[in-house]
């Protein structure tokens, strides 16, 4: 009987160790996937922005090289 009471407090134990890392890796997935998702909505934004201020080819001007 105490074999099996060491055997289901083990158990139990490891299963909630096991589940308080995996809560925290999907919580971490989960926050890197919005902060990538977040981040390429700002970018294309920005750039959406640009070509309503400047032009489609705003960006052409990095191309040219001074002098040439």
């Amino acid at each position: 009987m105490a074999l099996t009471f060491v055997g289901v407090a083990g158990s139990n134990m490891f299963w909630n160790f096991m589940n308080d890392y995996i809560a925290c890796g999907l919580a971490l997935a989960a926050s890197v996937t919005a902060g990538f998702c977040v981040e390429r909505v700002f970018i294309e934004r920005s750039r959406r922005e640009m070509i309503r201020l400047h032009g489609a080819d705003w960006h052409s001007a990095e191309d040219r090289q001074p002098g040439a």
